[in-house]
């Protein structure tokens, strides 16, 4: 990876490659430092254990990414859909925004927020 080390994940040998590569360049596209908030979660997460199905963190799918205020929240969220993010969750509470690739039975394209 050009701009993340293995440090940056929670566990870096469960993160899908195909994410690993979209994230290098969404960060170029972005121009400017992505902070990594949460990265891979195992199925027995307390976030995870919530659901009815783990979602694409505990698939290595996904990451959430620090991001606090409009403009740069759109920056971000546009540098996604321009490289190629099809799942995209934006958290205004919380200041992240989630960018995934999508697993077997998940939405295939999707933006929401929380």
């Amino acid at each position: 990876m050009k701009y993340f080390n293995e440090s940056e994940f929670s566990n870096f040998e469960m993160m899908d490659e195909k994410l690993l590569t979209m994230l290098d360049e969404l960060r170029e596209a972005y121009g400017q430092p992505i902070k990594l908030t949460s990265t891979y979660r195992s199925p027995d997460h307390p976030i995870e254990a919530k659901k009815s199905k783990p979602g694409e963190h505990a698939y290595g799918a996904a990451v959430d990414i620090a991001c606090v205020g409009g403009e740069a929240t759109y920056n971000l969220v546009k540098a996604a859909i321009d490289v190629g993010f099809k799942r995209i969750g934006i958290s205004r509470k919380n200041n992240f925004v989630h960018v995934g690739i999508g697993y077997d039975g998940a939405p295939p394209v999707t933006i929401w927020t929380y």
